[in-house]
């Protein structure tokens, strides 16, 4: 593992000098050097790290907020599942993070204009998850230290 980590450093030193002037938008989707991560947070695969990520809004002419898509169908709040180019992929709403398009490899395809309007639902109802009891009484007693 500790060489996944250093070949993973290697890259991102190089991917950080990369002068890349790709244009983008929301709704694209990209093969992104997203690297070696810890635990249970995405990662890529093969030699350059790579995984498929889409563009969910543009912050800059650099970065964005993306969101990591797999090929493995998945059910629950924290997945929006959909076809593109005719294979089915499994957006990760649980991920989502900023990257910058240096870690861009290559352009893959652009998600439709409906299919990207279920996914900004599905997205916004993940976020209004309602908290649980334990998580409301945690919250009260920071209040209460603050106050």
């Amino acid at each position: 593992m500790t060489d996944k980590f250093n070949n993973w450093n290697e890259l991102k030193q190089q991917l950080n000098d990369n002068d890349n002037n790709i244009k983008f938008r929301a709704r694209d989707i990209y093969f992104m050097s997203v690297g070696q991560n810890i635990c249970k947070e995405t990662y890529g695969k093969g030699e350059e790290f790579l995984r498929p990520v889409l563009v969910y809004k543009k912050l800059s002419k650099e970065t964005f907020f993306d969101i990591p898509l797999t090929s493995k169908e998945k059910q629950g709040t924290y997945f929006f599942n959909f076809t593109s180019k005719g294979k089915k992929s499994t957006a990760n709403l649980n991920q989502i993070k900023v990257f910058d398009i240096k870690r861009a490899k290559f352009f893959y395809s652009r998600m439709g204009k409906d299919i990207f309007k279920n996914l900004e639902s599905k997205l916004l109802q993940f976020i209004k998850i309602t908290p649980t009891i334990k998580q409301d009484r945690r919250t009260a007693l920071w209040d209460k230290k603050i106050t």
